[in-house]
This record gives structure tokens, C-alpha cells and sequence, in this order.
């Protein structure tokens, strides 16, 4: 019987073994940091600092991740290592404040603070910042950890049509074509960009990082550019693209994905860290004309706008003050994601001389953990759309804005061009903590439904609770309580 009983403690500690089941991703030692120390279910895993005083820690697991983050900050020998160190106050209360955040809050995560540890569980897959008090902008510390359940669908490496790139840093560029697929393994770097012309079925995996540092100027925005090698991921005339698992990081002054007439996208559990110094001209997302796009299960956080909208031809000109260019972005989906915008907001929606009309835009289920305090023609804003030329034309129909929390506050309109449309948008179930900042709209905005809104905790039911700048106004508003 005591054999019996000996064999099922065995069996228990074995199964229980798997269930808790932990993989590092590797970090070459280019990129490697001891800033942090992080540990999972007793395992070290090793800290990626993408760049400025931004690092993350990502690994693979099953069962539960109990982990420990330990902050390393010694000013003999980190003042002035990254930018931004010799901000970093250490008080009487230590490096961590006396308090610190795991977000986004919503995950209900209790971070416990011993010292200079802090221990916390985690059973979801996700992206999770771990803070210290105060944190939100740019110039402030912070710990990404990418928690992710393990990949089991990994292509056929001995297939002509698989790039595969094996841990350890690779200097180049690489231009994807029709049916081929990049795997990229954990603990792999591209340094360089991935760009993709007039193709199909194209397909970016794995666990591996794309750096990219570039030769934009840094005193003027030629970001924008749809070139090839002008951001860490570019696409033109692409139908038909996968992108999983992937971390882009941002050093220069440009976008950081950009699709062009790109049809039949997924973006799923990627993230996108800008880390340019200027703090600017690092947006998130952007598209030129294109749709039917779904990002999922993702985090951006983005030195300019998390997403946006411009038509196709105003890539030749973005500052152009003549001309209109005409094109539509339409069916884009995002769910799941946690959102970081250091300047600028969530949405861009259309710019100089462009009669951009957008369609079947949807937002569901995703974070916003800290917003931009800047204003630029409009207040940082969930919806905006500037001009500086006062041109921007445009007809932007159909949003859904669906259990959206935002844990600072921010403003719902920044709409400053008086010749665009907006009709039928839809606010439901969403949290702003923190005063709402006064929104501008000059453009015509009707048809707009606010269901269960909640700002500070007292739930939206008249226009008068929506502070607006002088000359704002929203026409045919209807105001729903939660169901």
C-alpha cells in the first residue's frame, strides 16, 4: 500500500510539474539587462531592454506564472547607463514608491511588495506593465511581461518557402513574397525591417524580435513614408497576412507597422514598443487605404497614435497643403488589446487633403492604461482627426467602441476638421477614470449612442456631463442605461 501511495505522490509532483510548466525566451547579450530581475515558478528569465528605460520579460508557460520582479537600481551604476535614469528617484519608501501597479487593472492582479521584491501569480496569457507609483508617461520606468501559452504550430523548416531565423541577433533587411512564411524562434533578433510588396498569403511567426533603427531625421517627420525599409514592418498591395507572436521595437523616428492597400490581416499577440527619444512619430498601427483587418490579443504602446487611418495616395505627401487624395479603410477589428499612447491618441483618422471615407471600425474589450497629456490642433482623444491645413475631408461611419477602460482620463472627441462626417458611433460599456478632458468637435457628428458610459463612476446620461471646448457640439446624441 505505502508503494501505491509513494507512486501517487510521484505521479501528483510530475503532473503537477507539467501543469506548471515555464520557458524563457532567450535574450542575446547585446539586448540583455539586469535593470530587473525576474523569476518565474523559481525560474530566472532573462530581461530584453528594448531601448530608453523600456524593458520587457516574455516567456512561455502552462498552469499558473508566480512571479517575482526585483529592482536592481543601483545610481553608481545605472545613472546615465539609459536615458531618463537620472530622473529616477529613489526616496525613503525605496525604488518601488511604497506602491506598485500590475496592469491592466482590470486583470485583477495583487502585486505584494517585500523590499525591492515584488511577487505576483498570473493564469492568463497576456501583456502585463509592472509599475511603480506614478508612473505614466515616456520618461518613466517599466517592466512589459509578456506572459504566453506555448506555440504548437510550428512550420516545416526544411520547406523552401520558411525563413527561419534561430536565437541570436541577425543584421538585415528581409522582403517576404507570396506564400512564404518568417519563423522567428525566441531568443531571435532581426536587426533590420520586414517588408512585403504585391503579395498573397504571407506569414510573420514564432517568438523572436524585430529591432529597428533606421535613418530618419530627427528633426523633421518623414515617418510616414510607404517605403521599403522605412519602418520595422511595411507592406504594399498585400492580400493576405499572419502575423503572431512577434515583438517590434521602434528606435527611430517613424511608424512602426505600416500596411498599404493591405486586405485579410491578423495581428495576434504582438507587441509594438517605441522607443525613440523625441517621443515622437511612433505610431502604432497605421493604414493606407485597405481593411478587413483583426488585431487581437496585442499590446501597443505607441509614441504617437495606437492606430490610424489614411488614404493611399497621401503617402506620396503627407504634409501636402494642395490636392485631395481620395481612399477608403474599412472592417477593422481590435479586441483584446492593452493600449499605450505616450503622445498623441488612440485613433488618427485622416489628415491633410484627404476625402478618406473609414467603415465598420470596431474596438472591444481592450485597456488603455495611460494616455498622452499633449495637445496638438485637438486634446489627446479616444476619436481624433486633425488638419493643419483645415482640409481633411472625409465620411467615417459605423463605429463600435465596446467595454473600453481607460485608467486615466482622456477626452472622446478631438475632431478638428469642420469638412468631415462622422454618423452612427457607438460608445458602450465603457469606464474613463479621472476627469474627462473637454472635447473639440468642428466636424458634423450625429447619430452617436452612448450605452452605459461611466465617467469617474457616475454613469453618462445628458450631454451637459460631456465637457466640450467653445464651439463644440453633438447632434442627435442618444443616451442608454445599462441593460
Amino acid at each position: 500500500m505505502k508503494y501505491f501511495t509513494f507512486f501517487l505522490l510521484f505521479l501528483f509532483i510530475a503532473i503537477e510539474g507539467i501543469s506548471q510548466n515555464v520557458i524563457p525566451h532567450a535574450v542575446p547579450e547585446e539586448f540583455s539587462s539586469d535593470y530587473f530581475l525576474v523569476m518565474v515558478n523559481g525560474q530566472s528569465i532573462p530581461v530584453f531592454h528594448a531601448g530608453l528605460n523600456v524593458y520587457f520579460a516574455s516567456f512561455d508557460f502552462t498552469g499558473t506564472a508566480n512571479v517575482s520582479v526585483k529592482s536592481n537600481f543601483n545610481t553608481n551604476k545605472y545613472s546615465g547607463q539609459t536615458s531618463n535614469k537620472e530622473l529616477v528617484k529613489v526616496d525613503e519608501k525605496g525604488y518601488w514608491q511604497g506602491e506598485v501597479f500590475v496592469r491592466p487593472l482590470s486583470k485583477n492582479v495583487k502585486p505584494r511588495l517585500n523590499g525591492l521584491e515584488v511577487v505576483f501569480s498570473l493564469s492568463e496569457a497576456g501583456q502585463y506593465s509592472v509599475e511603480r507609483r506614478g508612473t505614466s508617461q515616456f520618461k518613466d520606468d517599466v517592466l512589459f511581461i509578456f506572459a504566453n501559452r506555448p506555440i504548437d504550430n510550428v512550420p516545416d523548416f526544411s520547406n523552401a518557402n520558411v525563413i527561419h531565423l534561430k536565437p541570436g541577433i541577425h543584421i538585415q533587411h528581409i522582403d517576404l513574397t507570396s506564400g512564404q512564411t518568417l519563423y522567428m524562434d525566441a531568443g531571435s533578433v532581426l536587426f533590420g525591417s520586414i517588408n512585403i510588396w504585391d503579395a498573397k498569403n504571407v506569414s510573420i511567426l514564432g517568438s523572436g524580435t524585430v529591432v529597428y533603427y533606421g535613418p530618419q531625421s530627427e528633426t523633421h517627420d518623414d515617418g510616414w513614408k510607404n517605403q521599403k525599409y522605412w519602418h520595422p514592418l511595411t507592406t504594399n498591395n498585400v492580400q493576405g497576412l499572419s502575423v503572431k507572436g512577434i515583438t517590434f521595437v521602434c528606435k527611430s523616428r517613424t511608424w512602426s507597422l505600416q500596411t498599404h492597400t493591405t486586405f485579410d490581416a491578423v495581428f495576434d499577440n504582438i507587441k509594438v514598443l517605441a522607443v525613440n527619444p523625441q517621443n515622437i512619430n511612433g505610431d502604432g498601427i497605421d493604414w493606407y487605404g485597405g481593411g478587413r483587418t483583426r488585431v487581437i490579443n496585442s499590446l501597443i504602446r505607441s509614441m504617437d497614435d495606437c492606430f490610424a487611418f489614411f488614404t493611399p495616395g497621401s503617402c506620396q505627401d503627407m504634409w501636402s497643403t494642395t490636392g485631395t487624395t481620395e481612399g477608403e479603410v474599412k472592417d477593422i477589428y481590435i479586441e483584446n488589446c492593452v493600449l499605450w499612447t505616450t503622445l498623441a491618441n488612440v485613433f488618427r483618422i485622416g489628415f491633410n487633403g484627404q476625402a478618406l471615407s473609414t467603415d465598420q471600425i470596431t474596438m472591444k474589450n481592450c485597456d488603455v492604461i495611460h494616455v498622452s497629456k499633449g495637445q496638438w490642433f485637438a486634446p489627446w482623444s479616444l476619436l481624433c482627426s486633425v488638419s493643419p491645413n483645415g482640409k481633411g475631408k472625409g465620411k467615417h461611419s459605423n463605429y463600435l467602441i465596446e467595454n473600453i477602460r481607460f485608467e486615466e482620463p482622456v477626452s472622446l472627441f478631438g475632431l478638428q476638421n469642420p469638412e468631415a462626417i462622422y454618423n452612427n458611433i457607438i460608445f458602450k460599456d465603457i469606464t474613463i477614470e479621472g476627469s474627462l478632458v473637454p472635447s473639440l468637435i468642428k466636424s458634423e457628428l450625429v447619430n452617436v449612442t452612448f450605452e452605459n458610459v461611466v465617467l469617474n463612476g457616475k454613469p453618462l446620461t445628458n450631454e451637459a456631463q460631456i465637457p466640450l471646448q467653445e464651439g463644440s457640439k453633438i447632434n442627435k446624441t442618444t443616451y442608454l442605461p445599462k441593460k
